[in-house]
């Protein structure tokens, strides 16, 4: 997330409340690492919805379509999709599928996903 920061802006768009999400990215000392933070509770319907998405967008100056989402959850992946955007699938989970990404990776590491962020 460092190497990406310095080439590009960053936000999280995240289902979670934002306290909790706050809180987690401030405990995990990567706060900084995300100008703009959107939480479901601050828009008006949650993911599936892409709003989230739409809103991490309009707040960074970004078009939707020329922006990249790294998910975790198929409801992540059907969000970020449905805001127009291409979507790196990165399971949180051994068994989770999320085959309507646009790439999957085993992880942030991995060379595909790095390639397609510009790294």
């Amino acid at each position: 997330m460092r190497e990406l920061k310095a080439r590009t802006p960053v936000a999280v768009a995240s289902n979670t409340p934002g306290r909790l999400v706050r809180g987690a990215l401030a405990c995990a000392g990567v706060a900084e690492l995300f100008e703009i933070v959107v939480t479901a509770d601050e828009v008006a319907e949650p993911k599936p919805s892409p709003d989230v998405y739409l809103r991490a967008c309009e707040l960074l100056g970004a078009a939707p379509a020329k922006s990249i989402a790294l998910e975790d959850s198929p409801t992540g992946v059907a969000a970020a999709r449905a805001a127009g955007m291409f979507v790196i699938g990165i399971p949180s989970f051994p068994g989770v599928t999320l085959d309507d990404a646009d790439l999957v990776g085993a992880s942030l590491t991995d060379p595909r996903v790095r390639a397609a962020v510009g790294l």
